[in-house]
């Protein structure tokens, strides 16, 4: 269900009190006039009674919480929010600030007593504004963009314009990042990454490979896997084929670290049975010396480079690190060799 005022907010979160299956809640007293809170709650757990001034946000940045934090109250402060994003949680948590959401997520500190609550089941609420997948879609072409260098500073209008994304959607991810502390606001209209490894990592957790791309397999001749790749980039180019090496082999072509075994890349589109005849490959079921993914959005395709021994068309480092990470044949070793190389995600190297 999606929440669009903050009074919507307060009526579920007096539903959630009343329905809660573990906890049990007071009545929630709302404030008409305060300095500080949005109203009262108790929580009585083990013979103990807890009290807590309500903080209702819509949607909760890292900024705000931090002052929220550092302002002195007689009892805890308790944030209620729809819903609580993994690095807003992990902020409460770190700075012991008390939190629940609409979903029944809930972290709970006092002298002797934790509470640490996944969200409930059949509970799925959110801010009407909030983005539902930033690694998805063209929400996820922002993401990418981004992070093709930890170092620039960045416009809407140039993310705009690289993503092939609206305006609209650029600028409500932008402001989701910065309230994430994802990004530094720098002036009115300029933007840095603030927190890459945050960013990359969280994109990480989330990926679904199998999701967002189909992959078919072919088995190859004995040979130079570069000149294989060189014969796949040959037919894109004049087929009009979008391609763009990733996995092992793009990895070993920006910092080698281990021998590819296998060809891997994005493409728009599969050769047809004649190119594959003329390449010398045979679909099999799994396993093969070529794996192509074709990707459900093709803004894979708008950050690429080229590699520096030769003119092969790349992923972009961070697309590259992320289909690493959770593949087999030493994929993770090789993610990290290439994340810890000097010119990981930097454009001028």
């Amino acid at each position: 269900m999606n929440i669009r005022t903050e009074q919507e907010l307060i009526y579920h979160f007096k539903e959630l009190l009343r329905e809660d299956p573990d906890l049990r809640w007071k009545d929630f007293n709302e404030y008409s006039h305060h300095d500080y809170g949005d109203g009262h709650v108790c929580l009585e757990l083990d013979g103990r009674s807890l009290e807590y001034e309500v903080e209702f946000k819509l949607k909760p940045s890292i900024p705000v919480l931090d002052r929220i934090r550092s302002r002195s109250t007689r009892s805890k402060i308790l944030l209620v929010a729809p819903n609580l994003t993994k690095r807003v949680l992990q902020f409460c948590k770190d700075h012991h600030i008390c939190c629940i959401d609409l979903n029944g997520r809930a972290w709970l500190r006092a002298d002797g007593l934790l509470v640490d609550r996944h969200a409930l089941p059949g509970r799925a609420f959110s801010y009407q504004l909030e983005p539902r997948n930033i690694f998805e879609g063209k929400s996820g072409r922002v993401v990418r963009s981004l992070l093709t260098d930890k170092e620039r500073i960045w416009t809407q209008a140039e993310l705009t314009k690289r993503t092939h994304a609206s305006s609209g959607m650029v600028s409500r991810l932008v402001q989701h990042f910065v309230s994430q502390s994802y990004l530094e606001k720098l002036s009115p209209r300029e933007y840095r990454l603030n927190d890459f490894e945050g960013l990359l990592e969280e994109w990480h957790a989330a990926d679904e490979f199998q999701k967002r791309c189909s992959t078919s397999y072919y088995a190859g001749p004995i040979g130079n896997i570069e000149t294989l790749a060189r014969d796949l980039q040959h037919w894109s180019e004049n087929e009009s084929v979008k391609i763009a090496f990733t996995q092992w082999f793009a990895a070993y072509q920006r910092h080698p670290y281990t021998d590819p075994a296998i060809c891997s890349a994005y493409v728009q589109r599969l050769p047809d049975a004649a190119t594959l005849r003329s390449l010398g490959l045979r679909p099999v079921e799994e396993g093969g010396k070529v794996w192509l993914h074709v990707p459900r959005d093709e803004g894979v395709f708008l950050e690429t480079q080229s590699s520096f021994a030769s003119s092969l068309r790349l992923a972009s480092d961070a697309q590259i690190y992320i289909d690493l990470k959770k593949t087999g044949l030493r994929g993770p070793d090789a993610a990290q060799a290439l994340k810890e190389w000097k010119g990981f995600c930097r454009s001028e190297i």
